[in-house]
């Protein structure tokens, strides 16, 4: 039964949009962790503290990144609140892709990821160009996963067939 209605959900929903919500919400978990390690990075350690902004910060990102259609919906606030509403989503979502692409770069760097080192701009001159391409790539997407899963999951399932 319970797989009859899944097989119907699935038929109703349309394989591309599927296929497309599934793979924006795996990179919307790459985005999550990538934000989390890359704010250790920063913080250069793990302890109580780094852990306890890392996870907070990581979450706020998050929050703000898969809300940005309510953000910049037009919506039923008042202009000064709505300002800083989005003020902090920008500040929110540059969080979000410095604290990934630091964690990209110093993965591709080093081979491996090591935390507890400080995340030093030499990471970046490792890399070479085609590096930097695919790992600023990368981060733009991981980073659009939480907006594009937070618009497709309010949309007529069939605006992409």
């Amino acid at each position: 039964m319970l797989m009859r209605q899944d097989m119907q959900s699935t038929r109703n929903i349309g394989l591309p949009r599927l296929v497309l919500i599934s793979a924006f919400r795996v990179s919307m978990l790459w985005d999550l962790l990538t934000t989390f390690l890359g704010s250790l990075l920063i913080l250069n350690g793990i302890h109580f503290i780094a852990i306890g902004l890392s996870l907070v910060g990581t979450l706020i990102a998050g929050a703000f990144n898969f809300s940005t259609r309510s953000i910049w919906g037009s919506g039923r606030i008042k202009q000064r609140e709505i300002y800083l509403l989005r003020l902090a989503w920008v500040m929110a979502v540059l969080f979000d892709f410095w604290t990934s692409f630091i964690c990209n770069v110093t993965y591709v760097a080093l081979g491996r990821f090591e935390l507890g080192r400080p995340a030093a701009w030499d990471f970046m001159m490792r890399l070479t160009w085609d590096q930097h391409l695919i790992v600023l790539v990368i981060t733009l997407f991981t980073v659009m996963s939480p907006m594009m899963v937070g618009v497709i999951r309010k949309r007529n399932p069939d605006f992409l067939a």
